[in-house]
């Protein structure tokens, strides 16, 4: 089978958003470990903010396309079937609730925990709300 063809802005937006991934993922590991202090938690924290913001960047350019024009995401053979704009979206949210509840709580688990909780419940809403990439 033939692999999809895709808007050159998108192929363009994915290659740049593993640069802007990465500098989002440093620059979250600097602040949040200067905020709450611990190096486990920033990291964790700092790399779901890179992977969000990898996965949102793509479907921000695809969802640019006009629709006629535009191949969705999930038709590429390598990536799943779920909704990347709100998959990216749900774990910058994630990211921001874990580091504002370990901030106020200095509980590892509580924080974990109330930003998956955080970051499923933005997905479940997103995923229906925005249009598909």
């Amino acid at each position: 089978m033939a692999e999809p063809e895709f808007d050159e802005s998108v192929v363009k937006a994915d290659r740049r958003s593993k640069a802007v991934a990465l500098i989002v993922a440093i620059a979250a590991f600097l602040l949040v470990r200067e905020l709450v202090v611990d190096v486990q938690f920033a990291s964790i924290a700092a790399a779901t903010a890179g992977i969000g913001v990898r996965l949102y960047v793509p479907y921000h350019a695809s969802v640019r396309v006009p629709e006629a024009e535009r191949t969705s995401l999930s038709d590429h053979p390598t990536v799943g079937a779920y909704h990347h704009g709100a998959a990216g979206i749900g774990l910058i949210v994630l990211s921001v609730v874990a580091v504002a509840a370990f901030a106020s709580t200095h509980g590892f688990i509580t924080s974990v925990g109330v930003g998956i909780i955080a970051g499923v419940v933005s997905y479940v809403g997103l995923s229906s709300v925005l249009p598909t990439g």
